[in-house]
C-alpha cells in the first residue's frame, strides 16, 4: 500500500510527541512493512479564531486519492477525505474540550447578530454532514469581512469557535468518514465527546524513538518535559522541599516557565536544572536515576513514563496525571499518590531509603512496557494478523505461540478481590508458555479496555449494555441478593459488545476456557471449538440457594 501520514505542522515549529510518533511511524513502515509511507504536513498556526479556520478548511482541500490509506492523529489533519481513512488519536484541541471549563467561558455563544445566528443554526441543522462544509467556510468569510460583527464573537478561545470547531471535527470524525478509530491511550479513549457515540476505539501504545535503553546506577531523581504549566514541574519543586534524603532532582527540557521555576527552587542545590538535552545524554541520564518522578495533569499518554520503565526505573505520578496511570502500578512499577508535595515527598524518601525495592519496581515495570515497539504498533494499526520482522540479521524471528481465550464475568485487572487475585495469578503463570486472552465483563459505568496486563496476559474488558446494567438491577432489587454471575446465562446477550469481543478472541484461539460455568452458553453461541472449565468451588452447590432466591423472586 502507499500509505499517507497527514499531520499539522505547528507555527512556531516545535518538536514533540506528535512530530516524535509520526517520524517513529514513517520510519517503521518504510523499513519494518512492504508498504510505502509519506508524511505530509501543512502548516497549521492556532494564534487566533481566523487561523484556526483556515487550518482546517486546508486539510479539508486536501487531494489524497493517489494513497490507498490515510493515518491521522490530530486535529486539523483529519479533516482530509479519503475512503481509507485510519484516525490514530493523539487528542483533539484540549482547550476547546475537555480544558475548556478551565477558561470559565461560556460553552455557547449567544448573540443578536443575524448572520452569526443564521450560521449557529446552519451547523446545528447540518452535524456529520461533510456536503454542509463548503457552504460552512463560504459563510464564515463573508462573517470575517462583516462591519456589524460583535468583537467578542471571534474570541480565542471562545464559546463560537468552540462550538465550530465540534461541528468540524464531527465531520472530520464521522463514522462514514473513519475506516478504524485508534487512540494512544485509554486516557484518550475515556475522554468525553473524543469519539463518536458507540464507535470501537482500539488502544494501541506507540512507543520512544529514542534507542538503546539501559539500566545503570541509581544515584538521582530524573524529570523531563516542556516547562509550561500543563507538566507541572513546580509540584516537584514544591516536594523537594518536604524531601528528607539528601538526593538530586535533575529537570531536563526548556519552556516558558524555565525562569519562574528557577526562582521557585531558590537555593536548593539539589535541584539542577539541566536545559535541552538530546537523545543520546538523555539515555545516560534516565540509565544512572533511581526513580523518575512525572507528575502532569491529564496527561494523554506520557512517553516519559515508557522511557523511564525501558530504563528500568520506577516512576512516580499523581492520581490525576492521567496517561502515566496505565503503566505505574502502585507498588510493583512504581508510585501514584494525590497530586499534593507531601505526599510526593514522603514516596521519595520511601524510594530513597529502599533502593533495592525501587530496583525491582524498576525491572517490573520493564517488563510490562518491553512490547511497545514499532513493529507492533505498525501491526496494530495496519491490522495485520502479526508484527512484521525485518530482515534483518540482528532481529529474532518471532514464532506463534498457541493462544488461550478466557471468558469471565468480572474484570481481573487489577486485582483487589480474592476472585480477581486468583484468576490474575493463575493466567498469569499460564501465560508464561501460552498467549492468553481474559474477555471480561464490567459495570456499564466503566471504560472499554484492551491491554497487556502482565507479560503475554491481554485484558478485553467491556461494559455492560444499559439495557443488561437495568436488568441485573432489577432482578436484584426483586430478590435480595447480588445476581451479577448466576443471571449472566440469561442476560449475557444484552451486551453485543461483548458477544462480538469473545467471538473475536475465540477465532484467533486454540483453546477456550469457562473461567466459571455463568458464560458457557455465551462461549457455544460464538464457537463450536473444545472447551475446557475450570473454578475454584463446585458452583452448582455453591449458588443453589441463591438459584432458588433468583426463581422465587422472578416467578412472584
Amino acid at each position: 500500500m502507499q500509505i499517507a501520514i497527514i499531520a499539522p505542522s505547528p507555527v512556531p515549529f516545535c518538536i514533540g510527541g506528535a512530530e516524535n510518533l509520526w517520524w517513529g511511524l514513517l520510519k517503521s513502515i518504510n523499513q519494518d512493512t512492504p508498504h510505502q509511507a509519506d508524511l505530509i504536513k501543512l502548516p497549521s498556526p492556532e494564534m487566533n479564531f481566523w487561523e484556526l479556520i483556515d487550518s482546517y478548511r486546508s486539510f479539508s482541500n486536501l487531494d489524497l486519492t493517489h494513497f490507498d490509506l490515510v493515518i491521522s492523529g490530530k486535529y486539523p489533519g483529519w479533516m482530509v477525505q479519503h475512503p481509507n481513512h485510519i484516525c490514530y488519536m493523539l487528542h483533539r484541541l484540549r482547550g476547546l474540550y475537555d480544558t475548556y471549563h478551565f477558561t470559565r467561558y461560556s460553552e455557547i455563544y449567544s448573540s443578536k447578530n443575524r448572520e452569526i445566528i443564521t450560521l449557529q443554526q446552519f451547523i446545528r441543522s447540518n452535524q456529520g454532514n461533510r456536503n454542509a462544509l463548503k457552504e460552512c467556510f463560504e459563510r464564515l468569510e463573508r462573517l470575517r469581512f462583516s462591519s456589524n460583527c460583535p468583537e467578542d464573537a471571534f474570541q480565542f478561545p471562545g464559546p463560537l469557535i468552540r462550538e465550530l470547531v465540534h461541528f468540524l471535527d464531527g465531520i472530520g470524525l464521522a463514522t462514514d468518514a473513519i475506516k478504524k478509530y485508534a487512540a494512544i491511550s485509554r486516557n484518550v479513549v475515556k475522554r468525553e465527546t473524543y469519539f463518536p457515540l458507540g464507535s470501537a476505539v482500539e488502544v494501541i501504545y506507540p512507543p520512544s524513538n529514542i534507542q538503546c535503553f539501559r539500566k545503570g546506577s541509581s544515584d538521582y531523581l530524573f524529570t523531563v518535559g516542556r516547562l509550561d504549566s500543563a507538566k507541572r514541574i513546580s509540584l516537584l519543586i514544591q516536594a523537594m522541599k518536604y524531601v528528607k534524603t539528601n538526593i538530586q532532582l535533575k529537570i531536563a527540557g526548556t519552556g516558558p516557565d524555565a525562569d519562574y521555576l528557577k526562582k521557585l527552587a531558590g537555593e536548593d542545590e539539589r535541584i539542577v536544572f539541566l536545559g535541552f538535552v538530546n537523545d543520546q545524554e538523555i539515555t545516560n541520564i534516565y540509565a544512572d536515576s533511581l526513580a523518575v518522578p512525572y507528575v502532569p495533569y491529564d496527561e494523554d499518554y506520557g512517553l516519559v513514563t515508557i522511557e523511564a520503565m525501558m530504563s528500568g526505573k520506577p516512576v512516580l505520578t499523581t492520581t490525576d496525571a492521567g496517561g502515566p496511570n496505565e503503566f505505574v502500578i502502585n507498588g510493583e512499577t512504581g508510585y501514584s499518590v494525590l497530586p499534593d508535595p507531601q505526599a510526593l515527598a514522603e514516596r521519595i524518601d520511601y524510594l530513597c531509603e529502599h533502593r533495592d525495592e525501587a530496583q525491582q519496581m524498576g525491572l517490573a515495570g520493564r517488563k510490562l512496557v518491553a512490547e511497545i515497539n514499532w513493529q507492533n504498533t505498525v501491526a496494530q494499526l495496519l491490522g495485520e494478523t502479526k508484527p512484521f520482522i525485518s530482515t534483518s540479521l540482528s532481529s529474532p524471528v518471532v514464532k506463534r505461540r498457541k493462544k488461550i481465550t478466557v471468558a469471565l464475568t468480572f474484570p481481573v485487572f487489577p486485582p483487589r478481590g480474592g476472585g480477581q487475585s486468583r484468576v490474575f495469578h493463575l493466567y498469569r503463570q499460564i501465560a508464561s508458555q501460552f498467549d492468553v486472552e481474559l474477555v471480561t465483563f464490567t459495570n456499564a459505568d466503566q471504560d472499554v479496555f484492551r491491554g497487556e496486563i502482565a507479560p503475554n496476559l491481554y485484558e478485553t474488558r467491556i461494559p455492560k449494555s444499559k439495557q443488561h446494567q437495568e436488568q441485573e438491577w432489577l432482578i436484584e432489587k426483586k430478590v435480595g441478593v447480588p445476581v451479577t454471575d448466576v443471571i449472566m446465562p440469561q442476560l449475557y446477550h444484552l451486551t453485543p459488545a461483548y458477544m462480538e469481543a469473545l467471538k473475536a478472541s475465540v477465532e484467533s484461539s486454540d483453546f477456550v476456557v469457562a473461567c466459571h460455568p455463568y458464560l458457557l452458553p455465551a462461549i457455544q453461541a460464538v464457537t463450536n471449538k473444545p472447551i475446557w472449565y475450570e473454578a475454584q468451588d463446585v458452583e452448582m452447590e455453591l449458588k443453589k440457594v441463591s438459584c432458588q432466591i433468583i426463581r422465587w423472586g422472578m416467578s412472584y
